[in-house]
């Protein structure tokens, strides 16, 4: 019962609301606090390390070296972790990233001992990755990761090469980003066949206001394995050291309303404060009744 509670839990971080399901869905869960409190509208956002995960193309807008590290702790002792370096040197910049995600220790079953044999077995996905991004200019630039994912579940194992395009345009005062997240081949199936890869496209647009004090995005998501997804976020900075941001999408409503939650159950929100070298965020987002996720996100310049 509890490995079957754990793949409905990730089925849900993952935003996977439709019957068709992907391998590799950790690769879904979304990634840094301040993307999940803006809703996931993160696709067009530049100068933010997570565009390792978001959209390789907006780290155009980085100034220096910055490492990034997120951790979140979910129901059932499972865990997920993003971390990531990024190098801008010129018109190019290169980076690397891990992206993990642990679905707990289950006790092992079987027709002679349905209660359990006495031993555990667990799950467990990484996906490693290498980016390079070239500008043409400051209000262009193109973007690649390529992605070596691994997934293994007791005894069963699969593996895939996968790799995110990206482009990022600001033709004025807007910011456009378009990006195909994990499209590729599994290289080595669990079982028999090979599973369809967690491909998607995303668009997306965010805007800035008031001195840059307020930005507001918006992102539309087409998985190729699911429905599609539109989100809207924004981010207010009352002060030079605090942000707050609020946000949500279709996808987690859908959910919400499938679990019987409410509207606040589709939302999120979250605060960021930065200091020197380091920035801190926090997300949180309500997950109607299985309880609520928070997020954590540090950057530290280099």
């Amino acid at each position: 019962m509890k490995i079957i509670m754990a793949s409905v839990l990730l089925a849900l971080l993952a935003g996977s609301a439709s019957a068709e399901t992907a391998g590799f869905a950790f690769l879904r869960v979304p990634a840094g606090a301040r993307a999940v409190a803006m809703g996931g509208a993160f696709t067009a956002v530049p100068g933010d390390p997570m565009g390792l995960y978001w959209n390789p193309a907006t780290l155009a807008g980085m100034q220096r070296q910055m490492f990034t590290s997120t951790y979140t702790g979910y129901l059932m002792d499972m865990q997920a972790g993003f971390a990531g370096w990024v190098n801008p040197s010129g018109g190019d910049i290169v980076g690397v990233s891990v992206n993990y995600f642990y679905g707990g220790s289950f006790t092992r079953t079987s027709m002679t001992n349905p209660t359990g044999t006495g031993e555990e077995f667990s799950t467990n996905s990484v996906a490693l990755g290498g980016t390079y991004v070239h500008s043409f200019g400051p209000d262009l630039s193109v973007g690649t990761t390529a992605k070596f994912v691994y997934s293994s579940i007791d005894t069963y194992s699969g593996n895939a090469f996968l790799v995110d395009v990206g482009a990022w345009y600001r033709p004025s005062v807007i910011s456009l980003g378009l990006a195909v997240r994990n499209a590729g081949i599994q290289t080595k199936a669990f079982y028999q066949e090979n599973d369809p890869v967690p491909t998607e496209i995303a668009a997306g647009a965010s805007l800035a206001f008031l001195d840059d004090r307020l930005l507001v995005a918006l992102d539309g998501c087409y998985p190729f394995q699911g429905d599609f997804n539109a989100a809207l976020g924004v981010e207010y900075s009352p002060m030079e050291m605090l942000a707050l941001r609020a946000g949500g999408n279709l996808r987690d409503l859908d959910t919400a309303d499938n679990a019987g939650g409410g509207f606040l159950d589709a939302l999120a929100f979250g605060a960021g404060t930065g200091w020197n070298r380091f920035t801190l965020d926090y997300a949180f987002k309500p997950l109607a009744d299985l309880g609520n996720i928070h997020r954590f996100s540090l950057g530290i310049g280099l």
